[in-house]
């Protein structure tokens, strides 16, 4: 067994990441999308996992670029990512634009197929922790049903999701021949992180403010590992398996920044030279900011050139 795979296998056991064996999609429908100067059509798949539904939904943009890609972009819900309102929206009285990270890709040319988080869809659905805002209040009570109900870690069952999605948007022949992608900011760069390091099948990743290394996030908390934090091995051997694939840690001083450089550039050794990863830092924190949006949309299109 190659060195990459016996690890990325270690990987997945240690979290339990494996797809449901008897999980199961089919597509729902599909509607049009015209907000904020993006035109397109979303379909709508829906993914069995682990006994929930989870409703994914793929964008194609009506001016799709020649590239040709496909970014999976986890999320806490869908309906944010292209600058329509949820319940978790309201709660906080957000504004949906203010996180349409599809429909930015969107811009770029590129399909989103995006995926909502089962601990927010829980959640969400909870009388007792819909209205609920901090995260141990709103979140803890679907990570103690995950505990009593599966045996794998809670960072594994999304990553497992997300494979399932992936899969299940190969299946559905929606996009034939597209490159696929993963993006994520926040919980979504921690679950895109993990995606791309443990599913070759996604050909290029950028991930913003994900926090990496153990010590320097919420990686601890119920949702995700559940203070089974591993001892013997640290986030840059993750991000290694991703090599030799193109991959962008953009990072605004809180998630990431000079803190987490030292793991980043222990996994670059992975890359053969000057060929990645790729860094992007600014000064901004840990909100994503438009023009850093607009630099990871036109990174995927240099980095993944239509296939011939």
């Amino acid at each position: 067994m190659a060195p990459a795979q016996a690890e990325r296998d270690w990987w997945q056991k240690r979290l339990g990441a494996y797809p449901d064996a008897e999980g199961s999609w089919h597509h729902v429908g599909q509607r049009a999308l015209t907000h904020h100067g993006v035109n397109g059509r979303i379909d709508q798949l829906a993914i069995r996992s682990f006994g929930s539904e989870l409703v994914c939904e793929l964008l194609v943009p009506t001016a799709a670029a020649p590239t040709g890609i496909v970014v999976v972009v986890p999320f806490y819900d869908t309906p944010p990512l292209f600058g329509e309102p949820s319940p978790r929206t309201a709660l906080h009285d957000r504004d949906p634009a203010d996180g349409a990270y599809g429909l930015r890709l969107a811009d770029a040319g590129h399909a989103v197929l995006a995926v909502p988080w089962w601990f927010e869809q829980i959640a969400a659905a909870d009388p007792a922790t819909a209205t609920a805002r901090s995260l141990e209040e709103r979140y803890g009570p679907a990570a103690a049903r995950h505990r009593r109900e599966q045996t794998m870690t809670a960072l594994g069952r999304s990553v497992a999701d997300l494979v399932l999605a992936v899969t299940a948007f190969e299946e559905s022949g929606l996009a034939p021949g597209a490159r696929l992608a993963a993006f994520g900011h926040s919980l979504g760069g921690k679950l895109a992180l993990h995606l791309a390091a443990l599913d070759p099948r996604i050909e290029a990743a950028a991930v913003h403010e994900p926090g990496l290394g153990f010590a320097h996030s919420n990686w601890a908390d119920p949702w995700y590992l559940d203070g089974e934090i591993p001892q013997e091995r640290d986030q840059d051997d993750l991000l290694g398996l991703v090599a030799p694939r193109p991959f962008l840690l953009a990072g605004g001083g809180d998630g990431d920044g000079a803190h987490t450089l030292d793991l980043f550039r222990s996994a670059g050794r992975r890359w053969p030279a000057e060929q990645g990863p790729d860094l992007l830092l600014h000064d901004g924190g840990h909100p994503l900011r438009p023009h850093v949006m607009t630099a990871i949309g036109a990174w995927f299109s240099e980095k993944l050139p239509r296939r011939a």
